[in-house]
């Protein structure tokens, strides 16, 4: 199904988007925390923005709220919420995984060993979308793009009575997420990054 009122990325908007990602969580704690002993934090950042976007276009959906790209968001069907090593040499993702840090890799692997089990415990045999990322530039924040994407989802929902399923590391984010529908299934610290996420879903209307 479309989203008739959101632009559908291209791999020539993946560069604009990376930059567009990395404003919006500038200010994010867990990946402050995650590439903080990176000696190329900013390279290892771009890597890391440009490998959801490349495996959404792959097994997913990968959208802007216009050409512009003052927002990006990244959905897939839950059967793909997995990042394998398979599904990133299958989008070209491999290879930007393989230029972050040591130090940033082994964060990052903490994250998924804890996050990966939960989504499959949470999520049992519900049919769901998996929000991958999704992200505002700082200076668009407030002007209602962030509902534009997520009602374009939750349609999409709603459509194929599957659930929504995504993770915020935020707990400022959480009214917004609850403003959609969603509900807190469960908060979790992560060993040795000792930083907060919140597992949320919400149920097809």
């Amino acid at each position: 199904m479309p989203a008739p009122s959101l632009y559908r990325l291209t791999k020539a908007d993946i560069p604009q988007a990376v930059t567009c990602l990395k404003d919006a969580f500038k200010d994010d704690p867990l990946w402050a925390e995650v590439f903080r002993a990176d000696p190329h934090k900013d390279k290892s950042l771009s890597a890391f923005f440009t490998i959801p976007l490349l495996y959404g276009m792959k097994f997913g959906k990968v959208y802007a709220t216009s050409p512009q790209i003052e927002g990006v968001a990244v959905w897939v069907p839950g059967k793909y919420a997995n990042m394998t090593s398979w599904g990133m040499l299958r989008c070209g993702a491999l290879q930007h995984g393989m230029k972050m840090g040591k130090d940033s890799i082994r964060n990052l692997s903490i994250l998924s060993r804890q996050l990966g089990p939960d989504r499959k415990k949470l999520m049992k045999n519900k049919p769901y979308i998996y929000l991958t990322i999704i992200g505002i530039l700082s200076w668009e924040q407030g002007k209602g793009l962030g509902s534009k994407i997520m009602n374009n989802i939750k349609e999409e929902c709603d459509k194929e009575g599957v659930h929504l399923y995504l993770e915020t590391e935020k707990e400022d984010n959480l009214p917004f997420y609850k403003k959609h529908g969603l509900i807190v299934l469960q908060k979790i610290v992560f060993e040795k990054i000792n930083q907060p996420m919140w597992e949320m879903a919400r149920n097809p209307v």
